[in-house]
């Protein structure tokens, strides 16, 4: 008897996002050259949400200032090179404005960059899709609620 697949897990990619500059922050992966950018992964509790997984990452363990959590969340589902399901969700600085260096909290490699630079410098972003939800969500083409990025 075959036994049936198990489900995914899931994880949550929490991106720290500048509306005012449009741009967001990514961390290096230098593992294998050349770098690949991308944005940190955590596994999500059972019986816990995308968006509250991302917040209790990004305001208890790196300790950022209060976040606002966008309307809009990527979803890539498990694969062969993804082991779990990914939840891309977006945060804002609740105030308007980050106020403290939160690249510094985030990673130390950690840099800001807009899609705009990433695409022009043809740099290697992980996953690829992102840049089309960072763009979606900036020119407001994407519809609030969970988007497929396959």
């Amino acid at each position: 008897m075959i036994s049936p697949a198990l489900p995914a897990a899931a994880c949550v990619r929490p991106v720290v996002i500048d509306p005012a500059a449009r741009s967001f922050l990514l961390v290096p992966d230098r593992a294998v050259p050349p770098v690949t950018w991308s944005v940190p992964r955590r596994s999500i509790r059972l019986g816990e949400s995308f968006r509250r997984a991302a917040a209790h990452h990004l305001r208890r363990e790196l300790r950022l200032p209060a976040v606002r959590i966008a309307s809009v969340t990527g979803r890539l589902p498990a694969s062969e090179e993804r082991r779990c399901e990914e939840y891309f969700v977006l945060a804002a600085p609740a105030a308007g404005v980050w106020p403290c260096d939160v690249r510094v909290l985030l990673s130390p490699g950690a840099r800001w960059w807009t899609t705009t630079e990433l695409r022009e410098a043809n740099v290697r972003v992980e996953p690829r899709v992102l840049l089309d939800l960072i763009d979606g969500y900036w020119e407001g083409w994407l519809p609030d609620g969970l988007v497929s990025l396959e």
